[in-house]
């Protein structure tokens, strides 16, 4: 179904189930889900007491299914999926403190442990900040509200559906406009449903990383009086709106009179505090890594750390046995050695007897991959707290040379596929010339349902049919055939749901694009000589029209994007920036606990863990642009770019070119001698002559013989026009005159015996006569042709290349 077509309670209860799956999907491999620390490969059956796993299969041992798969604990808590209840119950339990706080009293008051968050929304008046220290667990409570929010929605259509932004991503525009592009972008909606929602109160925006805007130029500050922008505009104000940030970074915004920023209308903040020692020595003990709660004691750095949930979960995985020697007192040193040592005890796991998550690949490598990956998400023009492989960009290369080696193969790939219908050097022209700054844009996602394609075939003749009737018959009902198959399969929403996904789906498109086009276009040469009664050479016309429609194709259904894509993906694996499988390097690091993976989105396992990798090493982007940046076909009209509307009317003229190259009959071979030969192709305008430019005298035409009152062999022929309406004409002997006189002109020369009786020219009749003085088949050397017989100009002869040449 189409965004255009599908009625709107429909496209907003997909679009309600499609975001709750995507909220779900991080909550399932959120630090703290209910309250229960999170679970990995690394637990064994012994520490998951009471949980039984499935009998094997008949005749199957289990000491078979364990060499034949991973360990069954390893299956049921990967991080895609969600802890079985049974199991979660027996966990071990953390109840955080939170409280309360009104931020125009300052008044805090604890909030009882059971207290469900979205209660506290509603008691809030749907406006509440989230508060607490890195770890705390800010975003698992968003995600909480989320879920329950979601819930409501799916539940009652007058509920709004919870949509979480990243404020990482916010670049300083109007809150409401790029709250609606994050929408379009991330689920392919229409801009103009977006907006109606969200001013008709049909969203609660919910707003996670605020501190991660604290790095860049009073990036707290302005993102605060956005929103506050936002709130104060009568049309625009959200009726419901959630808000994290880390205490201190909305607790030290202040205008120029250092007094504070506050959050205008969100009266009320959940804070999330720190845990107790006695939540942690309760915690270590249930985990059975009491010797950690002794060990602590004298380390008070360590002790520090321990009070965040997220680092006191990383502390019975890292050292199950005993703390290393040597440990540092400052607590930042420690939290340095905590997240070091659980990097080491992910890539270098103990040795079991079934594969092991990232086993493949060098340790040291790997790291290098996860920490280029945290520095260049961390980078000022980038800055993303989540990784969509299909969001790599041109902009994350960080060398003139990685620039410039990712220029030379699109280059070569884009200037080789353009190249089978322009030619080789002009394909490369075309290629190298691209802008290698821009964005890669991945087409939409597909629905190739029975269903959708049935609709998708109606929408296509429709479609062919219009365009047809505006842009030329024979190109406009094939490419509105094929952008009305292509437009209708198009789905609502693009949900990324696995690895890769945007990338391979724009590759199926393309292919399917040039599957459609290149059976379509031979149609092109085909069908205008068929009409015009011209010789039909179905072999001539096969390769090139497969040619112009794999090309046409590639273009058209996104395989620049997806050569782009994979351009770019070379690059980064030869400089050693990813591995060639990126998608299951991710999954891995996923499965080893170092990542997070929602559907075909990456995070890692905390933002301090990606601030520790990114600091690991030294990113030096290279500024590089085009030697002209400000290049004049780059300025826009309409919304298109002057490049983009050149390459349209390129486009056009070479339709118009492919389907306007004359093969000529033997009648006009034989009477046109030497300006026409039985090889020559010949270019002829058809587009502008005769409805615009008048034919005059000498001009080489194309007519057809119908309706004549000479009989010709063929439907079309060739000749030069030699009188004009109006004109008196008669020929004696071979001798031409005009209007009572005798015309000379040495490009003339008539057979000796033909005669023409006087005859005058109406207003819209022209005499032609051949070019050969030795035709024998005088009958039809010479005759009026009616101005609406005439098809065309002979203009250019292409082929052979040796007579290359305007017509004389």
């Amino acid at each position: 179904m189409n965004t255009e077509e599908t009625p709107e309670p429909d496209l907003r209860q997909a679009f309600a189930q499609e975001n709750q799956e995507s909220i779900k999907n991080r909550l399932k491999s959120a630090i703290d889900q209910d309250k229960h620390i999170a679970i990995g490969s690394e637990y064994s059956p012994e520490e998951l007491e009471g949980f039984k796993p499935t009998a094997p299969a008949s005749g199957v041992s289990h000491r078979q299914q364990a060499s034949l798969s991973p360990k069954w604990w390893q299956r049921w808590f990967k991080p895609t999926q969600i802890v079985p209840k049974v199991v979660a119950d027996r966990l071990v339990q953390i109840n955080g403190r939170r409280q309360l706080e009104n931020l125009n009293t300052e008044q805090s008051t604890k909030i009882a442990a059971n207290k469900p968050i979205l209660e506290i929304f509603e008691e809030a008046k749907r406006r509440l900040l989230i508060l607490g220290e890195p770890g705390s667990g800010k975003t698992t409570e968003l995600l909480k509200l989320a879920t329950a929010l979601g819930e409501a929605a799916l539940n009652n259509t007058n509920q709004p559906i919870p949509v979480i932004f990243e404020l990482s991503a916010w670049r300083g525009e109007p809150m409401l406009a790029w709250m609606r592009d994050e929408i379009v972008a991330r689920y392919g909606l229409s801009p103009q449903i977006c907006e109606k929602w969200l001013t008709g109160d049909k969203i609660v925006p919910l707003l996670d990383g605020l501190d991660e805007l604290g790095r860049y130029n009073d990036g707290i500050k302005e993102a605060i009086l956005a929103i506050n922008a936002l709130q104060e505009h009568y049309s625009q104000q959200q009726a419901g709106l959630v808000i994290c940030c880390r205490v201190r970074d909305y607790q030290n915004v202040k205008d120029e009179e250092n007094c504070r920023i506050r959050l205008k209308g969100v009266e009320q903040a959940v804070k999330l505090c720190e845990l107790t020692d006695g939540q942690i020595q309760d915690y270590l003990t249930n985990r059975n890594v009491s010797h950690l709660w002794v060990e602590l004691r004298s380390h008070p750095g360590l002790m520090a750390l321990a009070h965040s949930p997220m680092l006191l979960n990383l502390m019975p995985i890292t050292y199950p046995d005993k703390l290393p020697p040597d440990w540092p007192q400052d607590r930042e040193d420690c939290q340095k050695r905590l997240f070091d040592d659980f990097v080491n005890r992910k890539l270098y796991p103990q040795k079991m007897a079934i594969a092991q998550p990232l086993e493949r690949y060098d340790r040291e490598q790997a790291r290098y991959y996860l920490a280029w990956l945290a520095a260049s998400m961390g980078r000022e023009d980038i800055n993303k707290r989540e990784f969509l492989i299909e969001e790599l960009q041109p902009k994350w290369l960080e060398t003139k040379q990685q620039f410039q080696q990712y220029r030379l193969i699109v280059g070569l790939i884009v200037g080789l596929i353009v190249g089978l219908i322009v030619g080789l050097i002009g394909g490369l022209i075309v290629g190298l010339d691209t802008d290698i700054n821009s964005s890669i844009y991945l087409t939409e996602s597909l629905d190739l349902s029975w269903q959708n394609i049935r609709r998708a075939l109606s929408s296509g003749l429709y479609y062919s049919l219009i365009v047809g009737l505006i842009g030329g018959l024979i190109g406009g009902l094939i490419g509105g055939l094929i952008g009305g198959l292509i437009g209708g399969l198009k789905t609502d929403l693009k949900v990324k749901t696995y690895p890769n996904q945007g990338i391979w789906e724009t590759g199926i498109k393309s292919l399917l694009t040039m599957g459609l086009a290149a059976p379509l276009c031979p149609l092109i040469f085909i069908i205008p000589n068929w009409a015009t009664g011209q010789q039909v050479n179905i072999l001539e016309a096969v390769l090139p029209g497969i040619l112009f429609g794999v090309v046409l194709g590639y273009w058209s259904g996104g395989g620049d994007a997806f050569t782009r894509h994979f351009s770019l993906r070379w690059v980064l694996y030869r400089h050693g920036r990813i591995p060639l499988n990126y998608a299951g390097f991710l999954t891995e690091a996923s499965e080893a606990g170092l990542l997070k993976q929602s559907g075909g989105r990456y995070r890692f396992y905390h933002d301090k863990l990606r601030e520790h990798l990114a600091s690991t090493i030294e990113l030096k982007p290279e500024p590089f642009t085009d030697k002209n940046p400000e290049k004049w076909y780059s300025k826009s009209f309409f919304g298109f770019s002057i490049q983009n509307i050149g390459l349209l009317l390129s486009l056009a003229l070479l339709l118009t070119t492919a389907t306007s190259i004359l093969k000529f009959n033997q009648d006009s071979v034989t009477a046109m001698s030497p300006v026409i030969q039985s090889a020559d192709r010949i270019w002829f305008d058809r587009l502008t002559y005769p409805r615009w430019r008048s034919p005059d005298r000498y001009q080489v035409i194309t007519f057809s013989t119908q309706d004549l009152r000479t009989q010709f062999p063929y439907e079309l022929a060739s000749r030069r026009i030699i009188a004009l309406p109006w004109e008196k004409l008669e020929i004696r002997q071979g001798q031409l005159f005009l209007n009572g006189k005798l015309f000379k002109d040495d490009r003339l020369t008539l057979p000796p015996d033909f005669t023409q009786s006087p005859l005058t020219l109406g207003i819209d009749e022209y005499y032609v006569i051949g070019d050969n003085p030795n035709y024998d088949n005088l009958q039809t050397f010479g005759v009026v042709v009616p101005r609406d017989n005439i098809t065309g100009q002979l203009m250019l002869r292409i082929y052979p290349f040796d007579r290359l040449g305007v017509i004389p």
